[in-house]
C-alpha cells in the first residue's frame, strides 16, 4: 500500500510540476480549472494515509533529529529545497499580481484585492495574472506532493516495535 501511496504522490509532483513550469512560461491553465481542482484535491487525499502513518512512526511531534534520520540525507536535502523555492516563489508571486486577483466585473478585465478595486488589466495582462494564481498554487502542491512522497518511498524502516519505548537490546532479565 505505501508504494501505492508513494506513487500516486509521485503523479501528483509530476503534473504539478508541469503546470507549474507552464505558469512560469504564463500558460493560463484556470481554463482548465477541473484539473487543477483535482490535483489540489489529491493533496489532501495523499495527506490524510501519509499524516496517520507518520504519527504512528515519527510521534505526533517529532523532532528534526528524528525527521532527519529516518530519511537519506538528500531526500532532506530535496525537501528543504522545494520548501525554501516555495516560499520564494510565493513572495515572487504576491509581487507579480500586486497583492491581488484578477477577475471579471462588468465584463472588464480588473485586478482586485477582496473586492476592492486595484485597476482594469488588458486580456494579456488578465491572462498573466492568471497564470500567476497558478504558479502560485502549483509551487505548494510541488511541496506538498513531495513530502508524502518521500515518506511513503524513503522512509529507513525500524526494526522496533511501532512507538516503542523498550531499549534497543534484547536481553531478558530474570
Amino acid at each position: 500500500m505505501n508504494h501505492f501511496i508513494a506513487f500516486i504522490a509521485l503523479v501528483g509532483f509530476i503534473l504539478s510540476l508541469v503546470v507549474h513550469i507552464s505558469a512560469l512560461f504564463g500558460i493560463d491553465f484556470s481554463d482548465h480549472l477541473p484539473f487543477i481542482l483535482v490535483l489540489t484535491i489529491g493533496v489532501f487525499v495523499i495527506y490524510a494515509p501519509f499524516v496517520i502513518s507518520s504519527q504512528i512512526h515519527l510521534g505526533e511531534r517529532p523532532k528534526f533529529s528524528k525527521i532527519r534520520d529516518s530519511f537519506p540525507n538528500w531526500v532532506i536535502v530535496i525537501g528543504i529545497a522545494i520548501f525554501i523555492y516555495m516560499f520564494i516563489n510565493f513572495v515572487l508571486v504576491m509581487v507579480a499580481t500586486e497583492g491581488g486577483s484578477p477577475d471579471i466585473w462588468n465584463d472588464k478585465y480588473v485586478l482586485h484585492s477582496h473586492g476592492t478595486l486595484i485597476r482594469e488589466l488588458t486580456q494579456a495582462e488578465y491572462s498573466f495574472f492568471k497564470a500567476n494564481e497558478i504558479r502560485g498554487l502549483s509551487g505548494h502542491l510541488l511541496f506538498f506532493y513531495f513530502i508524502p512522497f518521500a515518506y511513503f518511498k524513503f522512509r529507513k524502516k525500524s526494526n522496533l516495535p511501532l512507538n516503542s519505548d523498550a531499549p534497543k537490546n534484547n536481553m531478558l532479565v530474570s
